[in-house]
C-alpha cells in the first residue's frame, strides 16, 4: 500500500531528467509551500515559496519523486485545468468582479467562466493575455501561479562596498553589525 500523498517538512522530491531538479521543503502552510531549489550546476538556493497547487504541479509536470516513494502518479484528482479554474476564481473575487463582469469584460458569456472556473477550461489559451492583464499579472503568474523572473538590483558604491566589508567579517562579527544597523534604523 502506497502513503497517503502529503507535503511535508523535510521532504526531497527530485525531478527525472534531464533536469534532475531537487527541492526540500522547508515549511507547508494553508495554502503555501516554502522550499530550496537545487540544479545539477548550482547549490541549494534560498528560500522560495509557492502555492501548494504550484507545487503539485511541478511535480506533475517534472515527474518527480519524493524521498519517501511519493511520484505524480499519487496525485490523485490533481487537475491543471480545475488548478486555473480556481485561480481565475480567486483573482476575480480579490478583483470585486462578478463573473457577468469578468465575463463582459472579455466579452464572453457568464457561463463560459462558469465553465472555467469549474475546471472545464475549454478555450481558454486563447484567452490567458487578456485575463493575465485584466488582474495585473504576467502570463506567468497566471498559469503556474509563480513567477521565476529574475529581477536586477542595481546597487550604488557605497551599498557595494558595504555588502563587502559584511562578507568578510565573521559570523559574530556579522550579527553584530546588523544588530547595531537594525539599532541606526530605529532611532531613525
Amino acid at each position: 500500500m502506497k502513503p497517503s500523498f502529503t507535503l511535508k517538512p523535510g521532504q526531497t522530491w527530485t525531478g527525472a531528467p534531464p533536469r534532475s531538479e531537487v527541492r526540500v521543503i522547508g515549511s507547508v502552510e494553508k495554502n503555501h509551500v516554502v522550499f530550496r531549489r537545487k540544479g545539477k550546476r548550482r547549490a541549494f538556493l534560498t528560500l522560495q515559496e509557492t502555492t501548494i497547487m504550484g507545487f503539485r504541479k511541478w511535480i506533475q509536470q517534472s515527474q518527480a519523486i519524493s524521498d519517501d516513494g511519493l511520484s505524480a502518479t499519487d496525485l490523485h484528482g490533481f487537475s491543471p485545468s480545475r488548478e486555473i479554474g480556481q485561480r481565475i476564481q480567486l483573482l476575480r473575487k480579490a478583483a470585486g468582479l462578478s463573473q457577468k463582469a469578468f465575463a463582459e469584460m472579455l466579452g464572453m458569456s457568464r457561463a463560459a467562466i462558469c465553465f472555467w472556473e469549474t475546471g472545464r477550461s475549454s478555450h481558454i489559451s486563447e484567452h490567458v493575455p487578456r485575463i493575465a492583464e485584466i488582474f495585473g499579472i504576467s502570463e506567468e503568474v497566471f498559469l503556474n501561479g509563480q513567477n521565476n523572473e529574475t529581477i536586477p538590483i542595481e546597487l550604488t558604491k557605497d551599498e557595494e562596498n558595504i555588502i563587502k566589508l559584511y562578507r568578510s567579517l565573521s559570523i559574530e562579527n556579522r550579527l553584530q553589525a546588523i544588530k547595531r544597523m537594525e539599532m541606526l534604523y530605529i532611532k531613525g
